[in-house]
């Protein structure tokens, strides 16, 4: 999962009480609290540094006005969000729209709708934005109607529903609605039917979470809501119900990559960090590996050696004392070359192991790194040429570990974990430490499905977050704690 869609997930903001049921209030944003001010009634806004937010009487798709968000010199990855909560009432499954005419002006990154799901304690039971529906608005573009798909359980109470700019750019806002879609009865598209077996299909097969699932209410409430679907770019949202009902199983993990990001994660590396090396005091060497998003063979074997080459110039520069493996902003992606990459650290053999049962039994299958070699059973994902060993293969190693330390970013640290010279620092990891098995669906994307666990090389099982052995208090001097607890260690003969 993303940051952007962690951080809206918990986002708070202020909101104004509506009234009605289950309408948009001030929907054209044709009201102002006053005439002196650019309050616009019923809509809150998050201020963020660099955005600004008004009326704009001169662009609107319909009536006297519309809002106006606009950036110039915003820092990337920013966003600004504005809001509503809506109440609404559903006495059975069904399926809505968030409906909103959208029009910008050279945005360079990006505009979007979200929604949260609210129950009757404001507990959030649902989320969706465009990210998540492979919908993406950027550039300059006229005034165009979009749609963002929810399915809402009888038990929400609350929509806490809105858009957001992000980056530098103008955006418009204007006649926002929700709409019902559970009008048409019809029976869905050969193609829909087919799509949706195909997507049950494999999380029956395949989900670690499968035997804590109702198909025979799940399978009811695909039927229902599957009427009056036509295409397959339409039933996206009943991929999007049956990963919120994993959620609900206790399944943090799986998540749907379309077709746009698979073609992408196949060609391109998306994570824009990278490795970064130094030598610090005492002679102890540095490295921090962030998370890496792609399997592309050239780009991967890049990624691992540039790594590896870190530790090589270090190792041959000075006698090193001890290694520092900065892991806390790994937030995952494609692990081998992680693991490939620090293979001169983490040591040769088993590293570690995904386990899942099959037929009431526990299979094993280990993942490993030798002589620059990185794979998981008898298959070979990476080469290295020419690998590095470092010199000394007893100095001790300090891995640090955080909550954004996520995902494959936790299969490497789990490498670490049973390494006579090995200690973790810092706080416990971002608890997503099931394997997501990759599986291609017929319109391009692609099921990421947690169906395995993961342990590691002496066979301790993490069901959920990875604790370090040594939880690090940060400091009040704004100085590195976790550096300086591991380099306590390092130092200590």
């Amino acid at each position: 999962m993303s940051l952007l869609k962690l951080t809206l997930c918990t986002l708070t903001t202020l909101l104004i009480s509506v009234c009605g049921y289950s309408q948009v209030q001030n929907a054209g944003f044709e009201n102002k609290q006053t005439e002196t001010t650019n309050m616009i009634t019923n809509w809150g806004f998050k201020p963020r540094e660099g955005f600004k937010s008004s009326i704009d009487k001169e662009i609107r798709h319909s009536g006297s006005q519309s809002l106006k968000l606009t950036s110039q010199d915003s820092k990337p990855g920013v966003w600004n969000p504005f809001s509503q909560m809506v109440p609404i009432k559903a006495d059975h499954l069904k399926r809505i729209a968030i409906n909103a005419y959208i029009k910008c002006t050279d945005v360079k990154e990006e505009v979007a709708l979200w929604c949260q799901i609210r129950d009757e304690n404001d507990k959030m039971i649902g989320f969706q934005n465009f990210d998540g529906q492979g919908i993406k608005i950027s550039g300059t573009a006229d005034w165009k109607k979009y749609s963002l798909l929810l399915t809402v359980a009888p038990k929400a109470k609350n929509l806490l529903l809105g858009g957001y700019l992000m980056g530098t750019g103008t955006v418009w806002f204007d006649d926002f609605e929700i709409e019902d879609l559970n009008k048409d009865k019809t029976p869905p598209s050969s193609a829909v039917s087919a799509y949706c077996n195909e997507f049950i299909n494999i999380i029956k097969q395949n989900s670690l979470f499968t035997d804590s699932l109702n198909w025979v209410e799940i399978e009811a409430n695909v039927r229902e809501l599957s009427k009056g679907v036509k295409t397959v770019q339409e039933a996206r949202f009943l991929a999007d119900y049956l990963i919120e009902k994993l959620r609900s199983a206790g399944d943090n993990h799986s998540f749907i990559q379309d077709k746009v990001s698979t073609e992408k994660y196949t060609k391109v590396n998306s994570n824009p960090n990278k490795p970064e090396s130094k030598l610090l005091s005492a002679n102890i060497g540095y490295i921090s590996v962030p998370g890496f998003s792609s399997t592309n063979p050239d780009v991967s074997l890049q990624f691992a050696s540039n790594i590896q080459n870190m530790i090589r110039k270090m190792d041959n520069q000075t006698n090193i004392k001890g290694w520092i493996v900065d892991l806390r902003g790994n937030t995952g992606g494609n692990m081998y070359p992680m693991i490939a990459g620090l293979g001169p650290l983490i040591g040769e053999g088993n590293l570690g192991y995904f386990v899942k049962t099959v037929n009431k039994k526990e299979q094993k299958n280990n993942w490993y790194y030798t002589n620059g070699k990185c794979g998981a059973g008898k298959g070979v994902t990476l080469t290295v040429p020419n690998p590095y060993k470092i010199k000394n293969k007893n100095t001790k190693i300090a891995v640090l570990i955080g909550p954004r330390t996520s995902s494959s970013g936790e299969m490497t640290t789990i490498s670490f974990i049973g390494k006579k010279t090995a200690k973790l620092f810092g706080a416990s990891s971002g608890g997503y430490t099931t394997a997501n098995g990759s599986f291609k669906i017929s319109d391009g994307s692609t099921l990421l499905l947690a169906s395995s666990y993961t342990a590691d090389r002496n066979g301790n099982k993490f069901l959920q977050k990875i604790s370090p052995d040594v939880i690090v208090t940060k400091g009040k001097d704004g100085s590195d704690a976790d550096i300086k607890a591991a380099e306590t260690w390092l130092n200590d003969h």
